[in-house]
């Protein structure tokens, strides 16, 4: 049976349906005209051709389209009648996929009227359109399972939309504008880190509107510290380090012959050779990762100043010792310089490597669902950040998660959320000038120094 709702529920049910009738009513107007302009085609609707990206043969479309919207009227009268036995594992999977498609569609509808005019499915302006009112759709059946479902165990916080739709959506429009402004000509520098700090600023509103902790919130002390982290560490040494391997390095290896350009595929798409980076840049970061963790008397001692903040927060994602980013460097930058990947792909990489490290660290409420599998997100990483061994020596994914799936240490518990955070060593110093000598201190990360 449904569970007893308040009046509360019951009249945002209400609203529910209301929006759900209208997203349907959309689509099928979308499916009408179309077959309308095919057979008594009228002026004052866009032409037979503009309603689809002719991706699939019309007939089989119309054929979709039909199907889908007799699913899509059952579903919604049995919605309205209430006769819809909400799951919460139901609800979160629709909304996950929902989340994902809309902020797909989201990115198609800018790529549309900006940059993808003339692309044959990017470029198709009312399909991306209707497609968003798909993704509206399907969010709100997510939505009704999930949030009525979570009202039956009081101890679970009422579902929003909102935790669902932050990353894809925040994401989408990065990466748009980011090749909006490659577009316009703009100059790669400020065509990169533009749409990065449009990502950071929308997050930092995300942290006060949706804050996973509110013990999170951090200090001023503590943003002072962790912004010379990000302008020093993070933004202006591998800058420096660029300069070295793509000046002194390259200009070496051509010196004696040595063309390791030859083996990137410079001939795939952009966001194709930027999805290979990633995979490859991850595998090698993965390894370095782990044995950061594995390797106590070594590594770990550098990498403990990434794991001394007690709070997670966007801006306390730079926080690492020089040392430790230059081996970075080594890994998720300097090979692909070396192997002559091209200023547009790297700059696409970085933009979604930095808004995706931001959302890692972030103290937002939010949801990442069957992205879970995917991308090493804030879900994932808290656990990573956990004062308890056991539970963070996992995770080690930079960007993505798979090579942690792959090799056996991915932890996501479903009934539990992390508890402390930060070193054994509650004591261990904060200052940025004080966390460039702690490597050196003996068990400084267990003890005080």
């Amino acid at each position: 049976m449904t569970p007893r709702r308040d009046n509360q529920p019951e009249s945002w049910q209400t609203w529910l349906t209301v929006v759900q009738w209208l997203l349907l009513a959309l689509f099928a107007f979308r499916v009408g005209a179309q077959l309308w302009q095919k057979y008594r085609p009228v002026d004052f609707l866009p032409a037979f051709e503009a309603w689809q990206s002719g991706f699939l043969p019309y007939g089989l479309l119309f054929f979709g389209q039909m199907l889908l919207i007799v699913v899509m009227v059952m579903i919604t009268v049995r919605l309205t009648t209430g006769r819809i036995r909400p799951n919460l594992r139901i609800g979160e999977v629709l909304l996950s996929l929902g989340a994902v498609y809309f902020a797909f569609m989201l990115f198609r509808f800018g790529a549309a009227l900006t940059f993808a005019q003339r692309h044959s499915f990017l470029g198709a302006v009312l399909p991306a359109f209707f497609h968003l009112v798909l993704g509206g759709w399907l969010l709100g059946v997510g939505l009704y399972h999930g949030r009525l479902a979570s009202l039956s165990t009081p101890e679970k916080p009422r579902v929003s939309m909102a935790w669902w739709l932050a990353y894809p959506v925040v994401m989408a429009v990065c990466l748009w504008l980011h090749v909006w402004l490659v577009d316009q000509g703009v100059e790669v520098l400020w065509a990169t880190y533009t749409p990065v700090a449009v990502g950071a600023a929308a997050i930092t509103l995300l942290e006060r509107l949706l804050p996973h902790r509110d013990e999170w919130q951090p200090n001023g002390e503590e943003v002072k510290n962790d912004l010379i982290f990000m302008v020093l560490v993070q933004m202006l040494l591998p800058k420096g380090l660029t300069f070295l391997v793509a000046v002194m390095v390259l200009n070496w290896l051509e010196a004696h012959g040595l063309f390791l350009p030859g083996l990137w595929p410079h001939d795939w798409p952009p966001a194709g050779q930027a999805t290979l980076m990633i995979l490859l840049a991850d595998f090698l970061r993965y390894w370095l990762h782990r044995a950061s963790h594995e390797w106590s008397q070594g590594l770990w001692r550098l990498h403990a100043v990434h794991h001394s903040p007690q709070k997670l927060n966007w801006v306390n994602v730079g926080r690492f010792h020089p040392i430790e980013k230059s081996l970075q460097f080594l890994c998720d930058a300097a090979p692909f310089i070396l192997l002559g990947v091209s200023a547009e792909v790297l700059a696409l990489y970085f933009v979604f490597y930095a808004v995706n490290g931001f959302f890692q660290h972030c103290n937002v409420e939010l949801r990442l669902g069957l992205l879970n599998c995917v991308i090493s997100g804030p879900e994932l990483h808290r656990w990573h950040h956990s004062w308890e061994p056991r539970e963070s020596n996992k995770n080690y994914g930079n960007n993505i998660i798979v090579w942690d799936l792959l090799f056996g240490t991915y932890f996501l518990p479903k009934e539990r959320v992390v508890d402390l955070l930060g070193l054994r060593n509650r004591q261990y110093p904060m200052n940025f000038l004080r966390q460039m000598r702690t490597p050196f201190v003996k068990e400084a990360d267990q003890a005080g120094e």
